[in-house]
């Protein structure tokens, strides 16, 4: 139900969405030269349990660790990232706001312990928010209004919005919002069924609301290439989708966990481990990947 009320947005339906998803080209750049506007990443998958709150996190940490200033939208209903992070919702929520009630988007930013890193908290009424505003199209672009506005006085170098497992109203409004989307996956079936569809909602969204949206890329999570079943999952998605999949592979490892639990990113909490090692890395990816759609 919730993937259809986007699918309806193009006449063609799913058979448009079958072309190919555009993606950044990878090119170098430069370490200290500020980008011209903020770079805002949408994190999404359909499916739960691939990893998109923790990518959130420990991207975010990675990023503020080497100097950049990131702020993390929360819009997920369950809240695990803030609760990370050991910050609640206050009065006024980003549900009041993104259904019209008065106030700013930049008065929910609060500033975490990790340097550089700051965050708008979610909160269970987003749920509700999607229930009853999910066919209305008054609401698919609220989120991209309210943070263009934090945007032009707070002009942070890199926002990154923590997604619900699911296609529906606040997907959207994150796609919507974001000028790239990094797709975390898993290995399972159920999880390449659901980066199909997802990756066929990001086109929809680039052919109707959304054209400077491009794919920055899909990133493997949880994995031991140890083992012949994780070295197959990877070779196929290599071939399957040539220039989206991100090379950093994120390991599967106990530092995931317990590093959420102290409200510490793995590269603050175990900077020694092969995890927070891994998102050095890919985090140095996503700083050489170039801002926009690629064409």
């Amino acid at each position: 139900m919730e993937r259809a009320s986007y699918e309806q947005m193009s006449p063609m339906g799913l058979a448009e969405a079958d072309a190919p998803v555009r993606q950044p080209t990878p090119t170098p750049a430069p370490r200290k030269a500020p980008y011209p506007r903020p770079r805002v990443l949408g994190v999404v998958n359909r499916k739960g349990g691939v990893g998109k709150t923790t990518t959130t996190f420990n991207l975010a940490g990675a990023l503020a660790e080497k100097g950049h200033q990131v702020l993390v939208v929360d819009l997920d209903p369950m809240g695990s990232l803030c609760r990370s992070l050991k910050i609640r919702p206050e009065k006024r929520t980003l549900s009041d706001l993104l259904v019209g009630l008065s106030g700013s988007l930049g008065d929910l930013i609060r500033r975490t312990e990790i340097p550089n890193l700051f965050v708008i908290p979610g909160d269970p009424n987003l749920r509700t928010f999607e229930m009853r505003h999910s066919g209305s199209v008054e609401y698919r672009d609220v989120l991209k209004r309210q943070l263009a506005e934090v945007l032009r006085w707070k002009p942070f170098p890199f926002v990154i919005i923590d997604c619900p497992p699911s296609l529906g109203l606040i997907s959207g409004n994150a796609l919507t919002a974001s000028g790239e989307v990094i797709i975390p996956v898993d290995g399972s079936t159920y999880g390449m069924g659901a980066l199909v569809d997802t990756l066929r909602v990001v086109k929809l969204i680039q052919a109707n609301v959304n054209p400077d949206l491009s794919v920055l890329g899909l990133l493997l999570n949880n994995v031991d290439l140890g083992t012949g079943y994780d070295r197959t999952v990877l070779e196929v998605l290599r071939q399957q989708y040539p220039g989206l999949l991100i090379q950093t592979v994120i390991p599967t490892s106990p530092e995931s966990d317990l590093s959420a639990q102290m409200g510490q990113p793995v590269v603050r909490y175990a900077p020694e481990s092969w995890m927070a090692k891994a998102y050095h890395q890919f985090a140095e990816e996503v700083l050489a990947r170039r801002p926009g759609n690629g064409r």
